[in-house]
């Protein structure tokens, strides 16, 4: 069964790849449906999903997806995050 972190993880990567390059910015995350956009993000990290944190004059404005692989970390291979 699907817990609601792996729900909010799925989710957000439907949301980066249907924005390919460009990035999504977290209060347009949380809009779509992530409750904690970075928390999230962040878990997706540690699940081999690189992202990117894109800065516009030092101010964070939003992320993006860097692959559309995950890479193989520990993590990943912990959790049997499926691919």
């Amino acid at each position: 069964s699907m817990t609601l972190a792996d729900a909010q993880q799925h989710r957000l990567l439907e949301l980066l790849r249907k924005a390919g390059n460009q990035p999504i910015g977290f209060a347009e995350l949380h809009a779509g449906g992530i409750s904690f956009p970075a928390a999230v993000v962040s878990e997706l990290e540690l699940n081999g999903y690189p992202t990117e944190r894109v800065y516009d004059h030092g101010r964070l404005v939003g992320v993006r997806r860097l692959d559309s692989e995950p890479r193989d970390t520990p993590a990943a291979r912990r959790r049997g995050w499926p691919h």
